[in-house]
């Protein structure tokens, strides 16, 4: 397969889970930081999302597991620490306010960044995608 629709497709998954599949219950956790649990939860959703379509795409198990550690612990990371800081910082918090479209903007680049990693160390060893 092309590696070129494997980022793609990693890139639509991750749109699915953080905007599609995201539930109140996450939506709210995320708000404060404070009950970690569905944040948790969320980032399971990334990485089992993610993991299929690494699946398809023909990557090993060992890789796969590997990856979709690195997706469940960045994404609880970034959204946590991103609730916790919005959340101790009002300012960051109102979306009527440009600090918290820099934030905002931050907490995409940094998930972007790890899809473009999760994609590279996918495709790395695996010249036949």
């Amino acid at each position: 397969m092309n590696p070129v629709l494997l980022l793609i497709a990693l890139l639509i998954c991750h749109y699915l889970a953080d905007f599609c599949l995201t539930m109140p219950i996450m939506i709210r956790a995320k708000a404060d930081g404070k009950n970690v649990w569905p944040i948790l939860l969320h980032a399971a959703v990334h990485a089992l999302l993610m993991g299929v379509c690494i699946f398809l795409f023909g990557v090993d198990l060992e890789t796969l597991l590997l990856l979709m550690g690195l997706e469940l612990t960045s994404h609880f990371a970034i959204d946590t620490f991103k609730a916790r800081i919005t959340s101790a910082i009002p300012l960051l918090a109102d979306a009527r306010r440009k600090p918290y479209w820099i934030v905002y903007g931050l907490d995409q680049l940094l998930h972007q960044l790890i899809v473009v990693a999760i994609w590279f160390l996918a495709t790395y060893d695996h010249p036949q995608l």
